[in-house]
């Protein structure tokens, strides 16, 4: 499939807006800067939101461009004003739902998080939480030790299993039962 210019510009945007919240933290940056600036942020938002969802491809693009741009200010005017990036002491990423996780070296580290982000709704998990929740997942681990570079892109828990009653059959071997 070939990418279009707006296809191109929305994954560069994507890779900005990654890499200043990976500086500042996500949704930190329109919090440092003056009030009018980060209306204007969220001004722009709105435009490529709606370019994306009903505009045309150069619209897409344009409003994707602008975003960039929005990006670059924010950083530059929090550099300017003095702010200090996220702590490299903790990480933040998005679940595919939204919600806010956020990976802290230790428990001093959480509580450093929470004290600087009260009120914030997060997923806050130390490393050691971490390691103990992977080491429930062998074959993952097994596998990311033998394909370096693999990633895990997808996880589905399965329901619980009854040992005792074993497999579900097939629905053709039921039907042969019946008859």
């Amino acid at each position: 499939m070939t990418k279009t210019r707006a296809d191109i510009a929305i994954e560069r945007l994507d890779e900005v807006a990654h890499q200043a919240e990976r500086r500042w933290g996500i949704d930190r940056l329109p919090k440092l800067v003056p009030v009018d600036l980060a209306e204007l942020f969220h001004r722009q938002r709105a435009k490529l939101n709606k370019a994306i969802t009903s505009g045309s491809p150069a619209d897409q693009e344009y409003e994707a461009g602008r975003m960039v741009n929005a990006w670059v200010a924010l950083g530059a005017a929090a550099e300017a004003a003095g702010a200090d990036p996220a702590s490299g002491r903790y990480m933040t990423a998005r679940f595919a739902d939204g919600r806010l996780c956020v990976v802290v070296e230790d428990l001093e580290a959480m509580q450093v998080y929470r004290q600087q982000h009260d009120g914030v709704g997060a997923a806050v998990w130390t490393l050691d939480e971490i390691a103990r929740v992977l080491e429930g997942f062998d074959l993952v681990n097994r596998t990311k030790h033998l394909f370096d570079g693999a990633v895990v892109d997808d996880v589905r828990a399965r329901p619980s299993f009854d040992w005792k009653r074993g497999d579900e059959l097939p629905v053709e071997m039921r039907l042969m039962g019946a008859g």
